[in-house]
């Protein structure tokens, strides 16, 4: 957090990644709470979507593109990935963010990664990894 709160690096948490830790209320929560948080972009039905149509980015036409895109993260990445953590890396990619970190072995695992930095802009990145590009 040193390194977000001296500006090193510019940290945002999905409305996705608050709706899945706030099943839990731990220590994670209570620290995703304290950052701001990412545009929230529609994926999926409604049904999946998290928060209110008040809390989304964009348009229904955006969804279209949005779940076209995450069913493409869904072919790159492991299978069993959930589409919170699908639509969390979407709002950090169409936020124009450099990384994604997470410890989704679905997402952050060898191959999968490999896959989904090659195709896009928003890398995926564990927390180590994260601490290692900072020289933490």
């Amino acid at each position: 957090m040193s390194a977000f709160n001296s500006g090193k690096v510019l940290l945002k948490v999905s409305l996705q990644t608050l709706h899945e830790l706030e099943q839990k209320k731990d220590a994670a929560w209570e620290l995703a709470k304290t950052i701001p948080e990412l545009p929230h972009w529609p994926i999926g039905t409604w049904d999946e979507q998290v928060g209110t149509w008040a809390q989304q980015t964009g348009t229904w036409d955006d969804r279209k593109r949005n779940d076209k895109i995450q069913l493409e993260i869904k072919v790159l990445s492991k299978s069993g990935t959930d589409i919170r953590d699908r639509g969390g890396y979407i709002d950090a990619l169409r936020s124009h963010l450099n990384g994604f970190v997470t410890s989704d072995k679905q997402l952050v695992a060898t191959g999968p990664s490999k896959r989904i930095n090659e195709r896009f802009f928003t890398k995926v990145l564990t927390p180590e990894q994260l601490a290692d590009e900072l020289g933490v």
